[in-house]
């Protein structure tokens, strides 16, 4: 799971916050919780980023400046970005500021995305509450998690919802990948594969263990540079495998953005794949040690990432061998513009029809053929996360009424309804667009990484950026 560190402002100097940084990652690193850093929130872009990556996980902020939370002007921005979100889907803030009393937290603790306010000291201390406030609220987050995977009575559950081509064959490549001892799984972001993955294994096995596994979590100690793996990760990051092989034993492993393993963890699946039992089981095993000898644990193992098995190999952020064996059971998922308008058009029914659920309404809103038209001629970088998103607030906006056009974001319907098709230069750019889009989301904004991803030259990649009017594709290039 993620937890996300953000600076507002402070008066630490620069070296002694990011000592602090490091020892908060620790703390939460060994409950297997990954700290990741979203630039300070001065402006309206990285807001809407937090809000969007944040949503439902605990986010630490540090807040020298204002000592009440209702004071700060970006978390009252991020409360607007936030508000057409679910309860349970909103970030939850840790806040930590240098001047507190016991009526400022009473005040404070009202906010509503505040969970612990904390007196930031000059020393640990306050490292160590913000990890132990973090760390409960994952406790908690998990909770509701695991209440909301039970049935409830009235609610169906998603469903596997696409009639397309290109998705029905995904869905029987999926289920054949299941049945075998390991696979990966691709496709860009929010295009599924999660989803997919679990409710396939479910209907096959009638819910048995499936254990999901955050790699970017995992202890490392190797760098990347220049775009090729060093190797490391060591004996200590493949010992943090071995609890979730222990849950999954006789079950499924899914290793979620398998490329962020530590080279060391690729190296221990690489060896255990290549020998993988074709027998009864079909699964991989695992031998380790503990007090009572050896133990066995047999698992299936399916990876997911968003970058294909070449990309991988070429960017040398999968080692070679694993990629090879990966390949041989390798499935795509097609994204939200391949799947085509009449898969758009059941996705939207079925959203709504879940949104309706969720929120207590008896009967799901109709969508009109003119606000499908305007969703068919939008890209998505996020597919089907983006997607729902937009379905969420449009069904809070029409007030559980019919979705017409005005009750979609003000973003998707600026462009004028011509009806016409889109020429092949629109649809290349708008493909362009997308796959930029995706590349900066995973690697965190930094545009160099993503021109490696991509296959293309920094300088190159910037002046497309600008040409395709991508947000901060400018100022970018300017420095």
């Amino acid at each position: 799971m993620k937890a996300f560190f953000v600076v507002a402002d402070t008066s630490l100097a620069p070296a002694r916050l990011v000592a602090r940084r490091r020892r908060l990652a620790r703390l939460l690193r060994a409950r297997s919780v990954e700290l990741q850093t979203v630039r300070a929130a001065g402006d309206e872009a990285s807001i809407a980023r937090l809000a969007s990556e944040s949503r439902g996980a605990p986010v630490i902020a540090l807040d020298d400046q204002h000592a009440l939370p209702e004071k700060a002007p970006w978390l009252a921005d991020l409360v607007k970005h936030a508000s057409d979100f679910a309860a349970h889907r909103r970030p939850r803030i840790v806040y930590v500021t240098r001047h507190t009393s016991a009526a400022g937290m009473t005040q404070a603790l009202r906010h509503p995305l505040v969970r612990h306010y904390i007196q930031r000291d000059e020393g640990n201390r306050w490292v160590e509450a913000a990890a132990e406030a973090t760390l409960g609220l994952v406790d908690q987050i998990q909770a509701e998690a695991r209440a909301a995977d039970q049935p409830t009575p009235g609610v169906a559950a998603p469903e596997i919802i696409g009639a397309s081509p290109c998705f029905r064959e995904a869905v029987q490549g999926v289920n054949r990948l299941l049945r075998g001892p390991y696979g990966l799984v691709t496709g860009p972001s929010g295009v599924g594969k999660l989803f997919l993955i679990r409710t396939l294994w479910q209907q096959m096995k009638g819910r048995p263990r499936v254990i999901i596994v955050a790699c970017g979590s995992f202890f490392k100690d190797y760098y990347v540079a220049g775009g090729h793996r060093r190797y490391g990760g060591g004996r200590e990051a493949v010992d943090q495998l071995v609890p979730f092989l222990s849950e999954a034993d006789d079950g499924l492993l899914i290793l979620h953005h398998v490329e962020q393993l530590p080279t060391a963890v690729q190296q221990e699946l690489e060896a255990r794949m290549a020998v993988a039992s074709g027998g009864p089981k079909k699964a991989v095993r695992f031998l380790n040690f503990d007090k009572e000898g050896i133990v066995e644990y047999d698992v299936r193992v399916v990876a997911t990432s968003t970058c294909e098995p070449e990309l991988l190999m070429r960017t040398g952020r999968l080692i070679p061998d694993l990629v090879r064996l990966l390949q041989k059971h390798h499935v795509r998922i097609p994204t939200l513009a391949e799947r085509g308008p009449e898969d758009l058009r059941l996705l939207c029914e079925g959203f709504l029809k879940w949104i309706a659920q969720q929120e207590g309404q008896t009967g799901a809103p109709r969508i009109e053929r003119k606000a499908l038209a305007v969703l068919a001629r939008t890209p998505w970088p996020n597919n089907l996360t983006d997607l729902l998103r937009v379905l969420e607030k449009a069904f809070h906006a029409a007030k559980g009424a019919t979705i017409r056009r005005q009750h979609l974001p003000k973003g998707l319907v600026t462009a004028p309804c011509t009806g016409e098709a889109m020429t092949l230069d629109a649809i290349t750019a708008q493909a362009q667009r997308a796959a930029i889009q995706n590349a900066l989301e995973q690697t965190g904004g930094n545009v160099s990484q993503a021109a490696a991803l991509l296959g293309r030259n920094k300088h190159a990649l910037h002046r497309l950026m600008h040409r395709l009017g991508i947000p901060g594709a400018r100022s970018r290039h300017k420095r």
